[in-house]
């Protein structure tokens, strides 16, 4: 099999540097999810509020039926989308937030393996550096003195499995791109919805810390405007710019979360930053380097 002809891009300098800046947002993302987890807002709350703002954002632009041609082929796409970014949102405040930012952006091996796999792309050296420098990364942050690394608790395993979502979901929204991105972002939205819905009734059927409640409703203007802030602009960014990038390329530039997560958590967050954090780290964004500056 062969990736489909896509039309030549004329932007690709602007799209790159929109990966980058939706990055850079990404990165401070785990400050207002913190922030509500101790207000007493579980992260599961605050996961479906924002897909909720999400998917409400964009309906103006489509009140025309016309505009509405293409949802249902590319809906996998934003469910698939939507899904990863609701399981990393409550990784964020599952587990610590570096090795959340650091386990989901593994993205570029899964993109790159599954494209070599299921579409017979090139291997360039370049791309095969970077996954090494990747999988390096993951093997220094779990550790691998007990044998084969793997992750510590529950929230690794979801920002893990996340971050493999969103390959997938990239790579079926550049072989399959919609016709305008307002539906793209309703698309990834309402995956984002349903997966969050589902993720907190399980989680109130549980009592889980994740579904707490108590200050939903005074902090509900600042949930609302946290959304509009760092999480609808990066969407309509990220999603305009998964149509005329390739899958790898894009996981590879949103590695810029990796560095401003790494910095404002060391900061901000108080949680333990060693050795394997900081090579883990250095790894992770060689990988994004090598990527970017080697020919292709």
């Amino acid at each position: 099999m062969r990736l489909p002809n896509i039309p030549m891009i004329q932007t690709p300098l602007l799209a790159s540097i929109a990966v980058a800046l939706c990055g850079s947002i990404w990165g401070v993302f785990w400050l207002p999810l913190h922030w509500l987890d101790a207000q007493g807002v579980g992260g599961a709350w605050t996961a479906f509020l924002f897909n909720l703002v999400s998917f409400l954002a964009p309906l103006p632009f489509l009140l025309r039926r016309a505009q509405w041609q293409g949802f249902v082929r590319h809906a996998p796409a934003g469910l698939l989308l939507g899904t990863a970014f609701s399981l990393y949102t409550v990784s964020l405040v599952m587990t610590d937030v570096l090795h959340a930012i650091l386990l989901f952006y593994l993205t570029p091996v899964w993109s790159t393996l599954a494209a070599r796999i299921l579409f017979g792309s090139r291997l360039t050296l370049s791309r095969v550096l970077a996954i090494a420098l990747g999988l390096a990364g993951m093997v220094t942050l779990l550790g691998a003195t007990d044998g084969v690394p793997m992750p510590r608790n529950l929230g690794d395993w979801v920002a893990l499995v996340s971050g493999m979502l969103w390959a997938a979901g990239t790579m079926h929204s550049y072989a399959r791109p919609a016709r305008g991105i307002a539906l793209s972002v309703v698309s990834f939205s309402l995956g984002g919805v349903i997966s969050s819905a589902l993720v907190l009734a399980v989680v109130l059927k549980m009592d889980l810390p994740l579904a707490a409640h108590g200050a939903l409703l005074p902090s509900l203007p600042w949930i609302i405007l946290s959304a509009l802030i760092v999480f609808v602009p990066p969407n309509f960014l990220i999603l305009w710019a998964a149509q005329r990038l390739d899958p790898g390329r894009i996981g590879i530039l949103l590695t810029t979360e990796v560095m401003v997560g790494a910095i404002s958590a060391a900061l901000l967050s108080g949680e333990p930053f060693g050795t394997p954090e900081l090579l883990g780290t250095a790894f992770i964004i060689s990988a994004g380097l090598v990527e970017v500056l080697g020919r292709r």
